[in-house]
Order: structure tokens, then sequence, then C-alpha cells
């Protein structure tokens, strides 16, 4: 059934200011109708949910915990049990795509899944219609690309699994009952039969769509990747779109279905090559598609460089920076349409605790008593049978919706890097980044970093893929001083002999575009696609070094 997106989006934001009005009411009798509701599973009698009759008890009886204090637990699940962390049962396994190089599985019940169906999918469109107030729902909500793919992936014993953006897409789809007519790729590629690259398909059909409203993704990273696509193949997707051809090298289903689906479409073509290819990056988005009207992506400080590539790309497109969650959950609500940054803590995500950063005690505070201004690490309990859990990530309280806390992501404890105690992490990474570009004009398609010990004082190992790498002059120095700004415990080890100066090697260009084809091929997935910063493997390590340039490392 097509979906009613007016009145979804109403519905949802609806209900959004009613529970934060709400907030501090909301997150108690949610806890303890968690509690009542697991009481006879395992881990409810192990804990003797039974006996907590306050916050206080909850926090005093249930420690504070991690993945690794229910792997065992969900290994159980996987296999079969029943009743163990939950008296309900999973519908779905979150595969995590975090940094830490090993795959996690997290239970995902329905009542989680529907929950993120009207937070992160409903209240972005009742944002977008409040935006638009005087532009009709035909004009406002047509055709959507859809830049992530969602292949249909199950665990053993036929339950749903894959990433967490993924779910509501799956499970929307689960009686093959999704209506996908709103989007300009088809639904055999928006639901694939397997993890593969898709990217020029996908691209082929959202340019042939004229009508095109919406660009949907979930990083700005890939948003960002699919323009600079477009810009680097112009000619060769309009040759093809031309002449009903397929000029690249993406496997014989592939090739067969798009000749088919696809024929020769020279009056398109004609249209888009109407657009002066001179300075076609500024302003792409709406010089191709004129009537759209947003783009859905994550961006912000974490994502400083792809943010300000996209801005350039959509040129006054507003952009809805959707959502705050991981694998554990969602979190967080964009505030509005347009700003980053700012994410409204939901009261009905699942029961919020706080650990103040930087201060004396170390006892987790609640929803209510966070202030603003102030940082604090998020402990969470979620409906699917995580309690307390502790997911590394540093929030700053930057003001309130109602009684709901609007929070800024600053970063995850864990996603730093540290030689001498210097702790560089994304934000600090993302401003090297961002003014080693702007100071030497260099066209960065992607970068990570690692730890290297192959001198005598450990140092960092910048790896940068970057168009116009040959024409910049003392590119390590320049790397090394924005390095030096943007973290001064960095420069404060430097100059105190405790790690030597940086290593940068450049990249061949694709390297970053090869990694997320790798991915694909080993049956990893693409959708969510994170930034990937921080090489904390060793296979990560030696694929970018593989891809080094020889001869221009510095």
């Amino acid at each position: 059934m097509k979906t009613d997106y007016a009145a979804l989006g109403k519905q949802a934001l609806n209900r959004l200011r009613l529970t934060c009005e709400n907030a501090d009411e909301v997150q108690h009798e949610m806890l303890f109708e968690l509690l009542y509701k697991n009481q006879d599973a395992e881990f409810g009698r192990e804990y003797h949910f039974s006996d907590i009759k306050s916050i206080a008890d909850f926090q005093g009886r249930i420690p504070i915990s991690d993945y690794n204090d229910y792997s065992d637990y969900i290994f159980r699940i996987i296999n079969g049990g029943e009743n163990i962390l939950t008296v309900e049962n999973p519908v779905y396994f979150c595969i995590s795509s975090g940094t830490t190089g090993m795959e996690k599985y997290l239970p995902l019940h329905e009542t989680d899944i529907m929950l993120q169906y009207l937070y992160t999918y409903g209240t972005v469109f009742g944002t977008v219609r409040e935006y638009y107030k005087e532009i009709s729902d035909e004009e406002l909500f047509g055709k959507i690309f859809q830049i992530g793919e969602f292949a249909k992936t199950h665990m053993p014993d036929g339950r749903m699994s894959g990433i967490r953006s993924g779910c509501v897409y799956q499970w929307l789809d689960r009686d093959d009952g999704f209506d996908a007519s709103d989007y300009c790729v088809p639904k055999e590629i928006l639901f694939p039969d397997t993890l593969e690259d898709l990217l020029y398909t996908k691209v082929r059909f959202a340019l042939a769509e004229r009508d095109l409203t919406a660009i949907h993704g979930v990083f700005v990273n890939r948003v960002a990747g699919v323009m600079e696509y477009i810009l680097h193949n112009w000619e060769l997707l309009l040759n093809d779109m031309e002449y009903g051809s397929v000029s690249t090298d993406i496997g014989e289903e592939q090739k067969k279905y798009l000749v088919e689906k696809l024929p020769p479409d020279p009056r398109r073509a004609k249209e888009l090559r109407s657009i002066s290819c001179e300075n076609l990056h500024a302003g792409m988005i709406k010089k191709i598609w004129k009537k759209i009207k947003y783009i859905l992506t994550i961006g912000g400080a974490s994502f400083s460089y792809y943010t300000q590539k996209i801005l350039e790309y959509a040129d006054g497109i507003p952009i809805h920076h959707y959502a705050y969650a991981a694998s554990e959950g969602v979190f967080g609500i964009s505030e509005k349409m347009d700003v980053p940054d700012r994410y409204i803590l939901f009261p009905e995500a699942g029961f919020f605790e706080f650990l103040p950063i930087n201060a004396k005690t170390k006892i987790p505070i609640l929803l209510c008593e966070i202030e603003i201004g102030k940082k604090y690490e998020i402990i969470f309990t979620n409906h699917s049978g995580l309690y307390r859990y502790r997911l590394g990530d540093v929030i700053e309280v930057v003001g309130k919706f109602k009684k709901a806390p609007v929070v800024k992501y600053c970063y995850r404890q864990n996603q730093v890097l540290s030689i001498a105690g210097e702790k560089t992490n994304r934000e600090q990474l993302a401003a090297t980044i961002k003014r080693f570009s702007e100071m030497t004009g260099a066209d960065i398609a992607g970068y990570c970093v690692c730890e290297d010990h192959s001198n005598l004082l450990p140092r960092y190992l910048f790896y940068i893929e970057c168009v116009n790498y040959d024409a910049i002059e003392n590119a390590r120095e320049i790397l090394e001083e924005c390095m030096r700004n943007a973290n001064f415990d960095y420069r404060s080890c430097e100059s105190m002999n405790e790690i030597a100066p940086l290593k940068l090697s450049f990249l061949q260009t694709g390297s970053f575009r090869k990694y997320e084809q790798r991915l694909a091929e080993s049956g990893r997935f693409m959708g969510q696609s994170k930034l990937l910063h921080f090489l904390d493997t060793e296979e990560k390590k030696k694929f970018f070094a593989d891809q080094t340039i020889k001869g221009d490392e510095l």
C-alpha cells in the first residue's frame, strides 16, 4: 500500500511533541514497563526484576554493561534460545558496522523497529511537510533517490539480519508488502538478492528520473561520493543514457537488466547535456533534478569535509540530518531541517542514563538532570534486551525541546587514536583534514589514519586520497601543522619527543571506492558505509598500504 507521507509525518511529530512534553514520566513508565514485561525472562530472574521498585533499585541491582556481557546470551538466542534477555523474541539481528573490527550481532524486537519507523522514517516527512508549508503534497513527495540498498539477508534460522539503517525497510517488506513506486530505483534494486556494488545501476535510474524530489542516504560521505561519481563519469553516463548502452564492468546480469529496463533516452540525455560542464559541481543536484526539495543524510561536525562537499553540490537545497543512532538503538531525531548536530533525545527510544565527562563523580544521572553546555557519556537500556549498556558515545547538551534534551554527538570513547596520551578523536581529525584542504586546495576523496611503529618513535600515518596530490608542495609539513592546531596534546607530545612527526602517504585514485567494492564482494554491508577514519585491524592497514602511490610517500 502506498504511504501517505503527510499523514504519517503529522502522526509522528504529534507523538514526539506529546512524549517530549512529558519526558520524565515517559522515561519512568517505560523503564518499569520493560522490567515488568521481562521479569520472567532468564536475565530478569537472574537480576530479580520483580524486586526493583525504584530507579535507585534498578541502578543498584543491574551493573553497567558492554557487549562482552551479552555475547553468550546473544549466541544462545541466535541458536534458537527463547526467553533469555527478554520475553519477546527478536525478529532482526543488527550486524554492527562499528570500528572494532569484529562484527557484533544485536537482537532487535518488532517494538524497537516500530519506534524506529515512526521516529526516523515518519518524523522526517512531518518535518519536511512543515518546512514547505506552501507546497502541495504532490509536489513535495514525488520520487525518492534512495542511495542505500537493503539486501534481504537472514540468520541461519530465517530471521532477518543486516545493518540498523536497513531494518525498517526489510521489516516493511517482510511479506513483500512494501510499495516502492515512490522510489526512482526499482524494488529489485532497492532489495537486491545479494550484497553487491550497484552504484552505476542506481545512478542510471536516478539520472533518468526528471521528477526526483528527494535524495535519501545514511551518512553524508556516501551521498557526496555518489555525486562525485556522477561528476567524474558525466560523459560516460550520458552516452550510455543516449544509446541505451552499458560502458562499465558491472557483470553480465546487471548489464542485461539495465539494457532491458533503460532503453535509449536521447531526449533526457540532451536535457542533461544542456547543463554547462563548466563549474558543473556547484549546485549540480538542482541542475540535474530541478524539482528536488530536500536531501536526507547524517552530516555535521564529525563529517565536516563531506558536509561541506554536499553543501556545494546542493547549493541551498535543505538537508535533513535526520537521526542520531547506532546498532544498539536510535536515540535522537534531528531538531529541525537544515540544522546539523542538534538531535532531540526522544523519550520512547529507551531508558537514558548519563555519565558526566571530566567530573569527580562517576554516578550516572537521569535525563531530567543533565545540563546545557555539559558533556556526558550515554548509558542506555533499549527495548530489545540491553540493560544499562555503555555505548561509549559522548554527547554535549546544546538545548531543550520541551522537556527533552537536544544534544550534539561529539565522539565515541573508543574511537580515538592515542600513542602518548594525546587522544585524537574524530572531530580533531575532521578539523585537521578540513584545514589541510583549505590551505592546499586539495580535493580529498577520503582519508584514514593509524599508528606507525616502524620509526624509532611511534607516529601517526595518514593515508589521503587526493586527485591533485602532485600539485601540493610541502604537504606533510602543512598536514603536521594542521594536526598540531587541531589537538594541543598532540603538539605537546611531539614537542617533548614522545611521538615522531607524522607520515603522509597519498593513495591511488579510487582507493576508497575500491575498499567499498571489496566489502560488497565479501558480503559485507555497504548501505551504512560509515566513514573509515581509524585503521584498527591489520587487514585494513594492509589494504591501504597496498594502495599507496609508489614514489610519492612522504
